[in-house]
């Protein structure tokens, strides 16, 4: 018979391996971080490579001569004039991205302000007066489920032929909101609204309702409370929600892609143009536009990320 081991030693071994464990999950953290965050490293640098190093082999993982050709190509800063040094004939146009800029912005701006302000009257009246039942809050998230494919079609139907047959029958004006900032922007409001509401519910539910009780009784109305009480306790989740839905407009392709074009452009619309078979070489402004398009995400996404545990957990996480 194998003479067991005695407690000490039981003891020291699984200490030791107790002590491995967190330098293995930091390794595989690191490791897959790296897996992760590859592809925006290699985009970020492809955007300041000179034309002959995108597709150079062996690839050159840093730009030897770095270069903002790419970067004033997009921007079309200058017509003419690029040096030759530094790009090819090939890559000589200007692809000035100013137009799909001024189409993201404003289209994710005021889809994401509207949304907001509707989300969060919706969020206080399920909050306070349990509109809709006691699962209703949960429900709502059901709309989010829906791939955006299946609803895509249908209303490219809508805004395309029944809007316009139905706006000329009745008024004698051919209204159509394909291709519109209208159009997009009421999509986007629909779609981002169960998140508006899900956040802000959190938010609100951590307001006390002593004190909206309170202002009741020194005579203030319900609209007054809400806005000179419930508000501003709200304030904070509200930028945060609002800068959560952003990103959401912002980044979104698929119902971009099929409700617009030439008219309106956002900026993944703009990305995705590159894959034709002559833009579709060309990897540095393909890369710099992916790069302008990151960065408003990451920045809003770190300035977000403490608050957004608290809007995705129903307030179960409490300070």
């Amino acid at each position: 018979m194998t003479a067991q081991a005695s407690p000490g030693k039981s003891r020291a071994s699984f200490a030791r391996r107790y002590r491995l464990f967190p330098v293995f999950r930091h390794v595989m953290l690191i490791f897959w971080a790296s897996i992760v965050l590859f592809p925006i490293f290699w985009m970020v640098a492809t955007s300041f490579k000179d034309s002959g190093e995108w597709v150079s082999w062996p690839p050159h993982w840093l730009p030897e001569d770095p270069t903002m050709l790419n970067y004033r190509q997009i921007f079309a800063f200058t017509a003419s004039g690029f040096d030759e040094k530094l790009s090819r004939e090939a890559t000589e146009q200007a692809f000035s991205i100013w137009s799909s800029l001024r189409d993201s912005a404003v289209i994710a701006s005021v889809s994401s302000l509207v949304s907001l302000l509707l989300g969060t009257f919706l969020a206080y009246s399920i909050s306070r007066f349990g509109v809709g039942g006691k699962n209703f809050r949960y429900m709502i998230l059901t709309i989010r489920m829906v791939p955006p494919i299946v609803i895509a079609i249908p209303i490219v139907m809508y805004y395309a032929i029944l809007v316009p047959y139905a706006t000329e029958l009745l008024f004698s004006v051919r209204v159509s909101m394909f291709d519109t900032y209208t159009g997009l922007g009421l999509l986007y409001m629909a779609t981002t609204l169960p998140f508006v509401i899900w956040m802000m519910l959190s938010f609100i539910d951590e307001v006390p309702y002593t004190l909206e009780h309170a202002a009741r009784v020194m005579g203030a109305g319900r609209i007054y409370t809400l806005r000179r009480v419930v508000i501003p306790l709200v304030a904070p989740g509200m930028v945060v929600t609002f800068l959560f839905i952003f990103i959401l407009n912002w980044s979104e392709f698929l119902l971009a892609l099929t409700l617009t074009q030439p008219k309106v452009s956002t900026m993944p619309v703009l990305l995705n143009k590159f894959q034709s078979a002559v833009e579709g070489r060309l990897y540095g402004p393909q890369a710099a536009i992916g790069t302008v398009i990151t960065i408003p995400v990451v920045i809003l996404g770190v300035l977000i990320q403490k608050h957004l545990i608290t809007g995705f957990s129903f307030g179960t996480i409490r300070k």
